[in-house]
Formats: C-alpha cells, sequence, structure tokens
C-alpha cells in the first residue's frame, strides 16, 4: 500500500471537490442567449441604434472635404516644381 500524507489528502479534497462542483453545475450561455435574454429585459430602439451606426459610420469615411484655403497651403508645400527661374523653393 501506497502510504499518502494528510497534506496530499487534505489539498486533494480542497480543490478537486469545488472544481467538480463548478464544472458540473457551471452551464454557460451563449453569445445569442445572453442577447436574446438582454433584449427581453430591454427592449432595443432602433432609431437610436440607427443614429449610432450613421455616427460611427460618419466618423470612420475618409474626409477629403478641405477647405481651399487649406488646400492652397498643402499645394504649395507639396508642389516642388520652381516658381521662379533660377531661384529655389
Amino acid at each position: 500500500m501506497v502510504k499518502v500524507s494528510k497534506m496530499m489528502l487534505h489539498y486533494t479534497l480542497l480543490f478537486s471537490v469545488p472544481i467538480a462542483g463548478a464544472y458540473y453545475f457551471w452551464d454557460p450561455k451563449s453569445d445569442d442567449e445572453i442577447r436574446k435574454d438582454v433584449e427581453t429585459k430591454v427592449k432595443p430602439d432602433l432609431e437610436r441604434r440607427r443614429k449610432h451606426q450613421a455616427k460611427f459610420a460618419e466618423l470612420l469615411m475618409p474626409k477629403h472635404a478641405t477647405s481651399e484655403e487649406t488646400q492652397k497651403q498643402l499645394d504649395q508645400v507639396t508642389d516642388f516644381t520652381p516658381k521662379h527661374p533660377g531661384t529655389r523653393n
């Protein structure tokens, strides 16, 4: 017979019994089940959702609308052709 220390038995029971109980009673829910539960408690506001989606879509879209003054300044900075012959930019 193999001799097992009291401490080994104590820690085996101390940790394995609660873990086994947790696995036995644990019933995880899927994302769809959680979403259904939340939507039954809080009804979704479709108009508000559309506004939020439009807001974030607008933020994610690239902005090409630059003012004329800004565009002129950009053109001056990025223009590498000499404006006057014999001078540097």
